[in-house]
């Protein structure tokens, strides 16, 4: 029988065949009732339930798939990955529509840590929590809103201390959590567990991501997280780091409404530093080099330093416009500054660890982060959507009396 039903699943999935996933729940149905048209001798494993379920769930059938989980739970299966993945099926069934759903989404958290503290205790079973802390954050998009984001500081701080106890080998994802639990302590105002957090996240980072070091150093310099005499150090043999330490120092004050009177001094003395960042002998730092000046384009910008804006665009049409797969184009006079995706089919990565051989997962793909140079590009651009001949303008005229010489 275990043979009938595992075949009706694998059809189901590979033809997105309702008609094979309805056979193998009835059969499944019937064998737990006793009332197989087979061989009542024929063993019946449990953990046809949870692919049932899984697959279900991926074919839009939540109530095939409430039922497959129910019935598991109440036979006295072995205890294998399977209930991990049961309570994962349970997660995602109780996932909640928005964030002012509370219960729903304590009763989701709920059954997703029961998955996490089952498999951090075997080795075998770490690819479960890694699904788990992927399936979690697509459940909280609704709570990444302002003003829900302490919601998720006790759950996401247990994941993310999980996957450093079970030494995930997705770094980049790890860190990923790591800034995303940063902010959630910020936006709370949590200050001093903010800067506790980061005495482990920043060396991390630091260590296996040095991609994102920067970004978890801007914040360190935005809220003042670490001492200055330290962060000071930090910044003095690089010269990103130093750019985006004046940056948000500066951010820090405006925050507070202290701003020196020196701001044009210490945004020339940025955009000077970034000069030197040699982008033709080090093709590397091409696309870092482009993301620091169109931040820094944006902030000169904000604090009405036109001149220094407008050096920074002009030294951004000068590069090469292709970064990572899109296309940048920096106007000339008259034309607003677009981004827009490259032609070219982008592959989608696959966050979720695949189940074990011959088994069937219920995580499929999620869309793949978009290169933070994009994403501020975006954001930018979309300041000056509602008026596209604000940006034209400032960049054509470069008023003298705004001048930051």
């Amino acid at each position: 029988m275990d043979l009938v039903i595992t075949q009706e699943l694998a059809r189901a999935e590979s033809q997105q065949d309702a008609a094979s996933l309805k056979k193998a729940y009835e059969l499944i149905k019937s064998a737990n009732l006793g009332k197989s048209e087979f061989d009542p001798s024929e063993s019946f494993s449990p953990d046809l339930f949870v692919l049932c379920a899984e697959q279900a769930l991926k074919m839009g059938q939540p109530e095939v798939s409430e039922d497959c989980i129910q019935m598991y739970f109440k036979v006295k299966a072995p205890i294998t990955q399977f209930l991990g993945r049961a309570h994962l099926c349970r997660a995602q069934m109780c996932a909640p529509k928005s964030a002012e759903n509370l219960e729903e989404f304590e009763n989701c958290v709920t059954q997703y840590m029961k998955a996490i503290n089952f498999a951090k205790g075997e080795p075998r079973y770490y690819f479960l929590v890694y699904n788990a802390s992927v399936l979690y954050w697509q459940m909280v998009r609704p709570f990444l809103e302002p003003g829900y984001r302490h919601h998720l500081i006790p759950s996401l701080s247990q994941i993310v201390n999980v996957l450093s106890q079970t030494e995930e080998e997705d770094k980049e994802w790890h860190a990923e959590l790591m800034l995303e639990l940063l902010e959630c302590y910020l936006q709370a105002g949590r200050k001093e567990e903010a800067a506790r957090f980061c005495s482990t996240a920043a060396p991390f980072i630091k260590s296996h991501v040095p991609q994102k070091y920067r970004q978890m150093f801007s914040v360190m310099v935005r809220h003042e997280l670490m001492d200055k005499l330290q962060l000071k150090e930090e910044k003095k043999n690089s010269i990103s780091l130093s750019v985006t330490f004046y940056i948000n120092m500066l951010k820090a004050k405006a925050d507070q409404n202290d701003l020196p009177g020196d701001v044009s001094v210490i945004l020339r003395k940025a955009y000077r530093h970034l000069s030197r960042y040699n982008h033709q002998r080090f093709p590397s730092i091409r696309e870092e080099k482009m993301l620091l000046l169109f931040e820094l384009a944006r902030f000169s910008l904000t604090l009405k330093c036109m001149e220094i804006s407008s050096d920074c665009l002009s030294d951004l049409k000068k590069m090469e416009s292709k970064v990572s797969g899109f296309t940048t184009l920096l106007p000339g006079v008259g034309r607003l500054l677009t981004v827009h995706l490259d032609k070219r089919q982008r592959r989608e990565k696959q966050f979720t660890r695949p189940w074990p051989p011959g088994l069937r997962s219920v995580v499929g793909t999620l869309p793949s982060f978009l290169p933070v140079f994009c994403t501020t590009a975006v954001r930018w651009c979309l300041q000056f959507y509602t008026c596209p001949f604000l940006f034209t303008f400032i960049v054509a005229t470069r008023p003298q009396h705004h001048s930051c010489f």
